[in-house]
């Protein structure tokens, strides 16, 4: 049983929010937010909370769907089907929740109600997050991951999927026997993965392929592959795609020939990134965040968070209001400005030991954390 622990900070305020919602979101580029209010979901954060409408919906580790009022931190409704879902494994589009299962489905629920809309059958695991394309749901599979008996001769596979019906549009079986979430320009779709070659002996990484193919029907437009190990995230612009691996190295692809054209030093580990125009940002652990400049991989900016050793920012920083915002491994909140990394703000924060990044929508930011707690920041004033 999950409990539900909520802390409402001020009535008043929340009162006032609802009955404003009309009105456009102010920025959060000012001034910190105030915390509004908290929820103990009593299982540990491992992927940010996602907004859709007034509607906030999370996992926690080994716990049920889980959507809350936005503006309030009430329980609205909870999705726990016998099998159990996978609590990385979400994404949200047209007031639609998508949810991958234990066992190799995929559903998707109303936002608003919980109600459960259409359910897909893979009949492979998808254990990292989906993600939405116009009316098309991407979902990655894996055969190795927590929870399942490690098969890594398996052939993942990636699935597209109509976002109303969720009927399976095509599929590509790869020859990875993991997919990482998956990213797409609108007319290609690139993921990539491991994959077991004895031949390669390498002390830090290992073999790997980064997939593009059309998003329209899934035929196949270029493999790229090298010894970076494990594929943590992609972007993608119509000219380059970045990808972060296991190795310290940010490299940009080309995206009509997927030939690399550039690969830089990060620094240090980094967990994953995010991109915006020409633009990739990351931090590594060094406690340094950068921003590169994706047509000739050279710096544009860093900046550097300072205090304790291996403060570094979570996630993948997110990216609003030609701010970025990210939190730390401490629990400091951040919001710089995108176009030269300077400073706006900084914020100290109750989170304790945070796994993951946050999120930003509508004036809003949200957070979870080791012990399951859910935080709400405002920047309405």
């Amino acid at each position: 049983m999950l409990t539900q622990k909520i802390t409402v900070f001020a009535c008043a305020l929340v009162l006032c929010f609802t009955a404003c919602t009309s009105q456009p979101a102010p920025s959060l580029r000012e001034l910190p937010p105030a915390l509004v209010w908290q929820y103990d979901s009593g299982g540990a954060i491992d992927h940010p909370p996602l907004r859709i409408g007034n509607t906030l919906v999370f996992v926690p580790k080994d716990g049920p769907l889980t959507a809350l009022d936005a503006q309030t931190g009430e329980l609205r409704w909870q999705f726990n089907p016998p099998e159990g879902v996978w609590h990385r494994a979400y994404a949200i589009a047209d007031e639609q929740v998508f949810i991958a299962m234990v066992g190799g489905d995929v559903a998707a629920l109303d936002a608003q109600n919980g109600d459960l809309l259409w359910e897909t059958e893979l009949g492979i695991n998808a254990q990292v997050p989906l993600h939405v394309q116009g009316q098309t749901v991407f979902v990655a599979t894996t055969f190795v991951g927590p929870g399942l008996q490690a098969n890594p001769q398996g052939q993942a596979k990636l699935f597209a999927l109509d976002t109303h019906s969720g009927a399976i549009r095509w599929e590509f079986e790869s020859e990875n026997y993991i997919l990482q979430t998956p990213y797409s320009t609108g007319e290609i779709v690139y993921t990539g993965g491991s994959y077991v070659n004895p031949a390669v002996d390498v002390d830090e990484g290992g073999p790997m392929r980064l997939y593009a193919r059309s998003a329209a029907d899934g035929r196949p437009l270029w493999e790229y592959v090298s010894e970076d190990g494990f594929v943590k995230a992609v972007y993608a612009t119509d000219e380059v795609v970045t990808y972060i691996a296991y190795q310290d190295f940010l490299s940009g692809v080309d995206a009509q020939t997927g030939t690399l054209a550039w690969r830089g030093d990060t620094g240090n580990w980094v967990p994953s990134l995010a991109g915006s125009g020409n633009i990739v940002y990351y931090g590594s652990a060094n406690t340094v965040v950068h921003a590169w400049q994706m047509d000739s991989g050279e710096s544009l900016w860093t900046y550097n968070i300072g205090g304790e050793s291996f403060n570094y920012l979570l996630g993948a920083p997110v990216i609003a209001d030609e701010s970025i915002y990210f939190i730390t491994q401490r629990g400091a909140m951040i919001a710089l400005n995108a176009a030269d990394g300077r400073e706006l703000w900084q914020l100290s924060t109750d989170l304790n030991a945070p796994r993951v990044g946050l999120t930003v929508a509508a004036g809003w930011i949200y957070a979870g954390d080791a012990d399951g707690v859910i935080y709400a920041y405002s920047g309405h004033k």
